[in-house]
């Protein structure tokens, strides 16, 4: 490969309009297009970039795949290895007031947390001024300057999901026990 290229992930609900015998299958609009993966010519790849223009054709769509792996996880389908592994290598926004300070707000279960979301998509449920883009480690060192606060993963959505903040010092760290990002 000489050229950088995007690899799309395409809500899997979207369905072109039927072609013609031997015509091209359209590209899908850019509402249905989740996101993607940027690879680069030496064969790199960047971390998963949510797509903000990305609406959802159903509820059941994930809007990125930390979303995916957060709802397998609510459905007792995936373990906390899998969750991990795909929230190393995702991109997060935390919610912040009108002076850019991170929002702590309870939980369902009225535990204090970070408001966090993995895609644009799941902003709208939060009431916030802003939302400032962070990596796993700067969550970690987020949760580090709060006292008893855990983390919440996409406020409202199906697959929300409040994590301890001594889960995500876990599974921050890279399996070769090095911090990532």
């Amino acid at each position: 490969m000489t050229d950088d290229q995007w690899v799309l992930l395409v809500d899997p609900e979207w369905r072109p309009a039927s072609a013609q015998d031997g015509d091209e299958v359209p590209s899908p609009p850019s509402q249905a297009v989740v996101g993607g993966w940027l690879v680069r010519a030496d064969g790199s790849v960047s971390r998963f970039e949510p797509n903000p223009s990305y609406d959802p054709a159903t509820g059941n769509s994930p809007t990125d795949p930390l979303d995916a792996v957060l709802r397998l996880t609510a459905r007792g389908e995936a373990d906390f290895a899998q969750l991990g592994a795909v929230f190393r290598e995702s991109a997060f926004a935390v919610a912040v007031d009108a002076d850019q300070t991170p929002m702590v707000a309870p939980s369902p279960d009225n535990i204090p947390c970070l408001l966090v979301t993995t895609a644009p998509a799941h902003r709208r449920r939060v009431r916030a001024a802003g939302w400032r883009p962070v990596s796993p480690s700067e969550l970690l060192h987020l949760l580090d300057q709060q006292e008893d606060v855990d983390l919440l993963l996409n406020p409202g959505a199906p697959g929300c999901l409040r994590l301890l903040a001594d889960s995500v010092r876990e599974i921050t760290v890279a399996p070769d026990g090095s911090g990532n990002n």
